[in-house]
């Protein structure tokens, strides 16, 4: 009888475990790809920061030529500074909140991003400056084209 009770006291907690973890959502990723670019538009070595709430969690290099392959987690939001010797950083926001509704296991944004030498710069404000805001928007990861709209329009302005 004791050994009865114990049993089914123990598969009542593992029951109650599973239906527990079950009920967690695969939150999933957004794989982002893609490559660095100079202002010929060949592919160039450089190093991508990742940081959230101003702090910097994560540094890795780009390959040779240039490419990058980095997953951050759905309902998550940051920026990624992307750096090279000699030419200007750029940052850019990430929001991956995605309804709960929509979500599916992943997205993929592939991208370029361009840099440009150092003493093509107006000045060093534009360094801190976003250029690109990546969010999801129905049923897919995009770019948000009037927030680079307004950021370039902001900097011609100053130019």
């Amino acid at each position: 009888m004791r050994k009865t009770f114990f049993f089914i006291l123990l598969l009542a907690l593992i029951t109650s475990g599973l239906s527990s973890y079950a009920q967690v959502p695969d939150v999933g990723n957004i794989y982002l790809t893609g490559k660095m670019v100079n202002e010929s538009r060949k592919g160039m070595e450089a190093s991508i920061s990742v940081c959230k709430k101003g702090y910097k969690i994560e540094t890795f290099p780009t390959s040779r030529i240039g490419r990058f392959e980095f997953p951050i987690p759905l309902q998550d939001s940051l920026a990624y500074v992307v750096m090279a010797e000699g030419y200007v950083s750029k940052t850019i926001l990430l929001d991956a909140r995605v309804p709960l509704g929509k979500q599916k296991a992943d997205y993929n944004f592939p991208f370029f991003v361009d840099l440009y030498p150092v003493e093509r710069t107006p000045t060093p404000v534009d360094i801190k400056r976003p250029i690109g805001k990546i969010i999801f928007s129905d049923t897919q990861v995009i770019c948000n084209i009037d927030f680079t709209k307004l950021q370039n329009e902001r900097l011609k302005a100053f130019v």
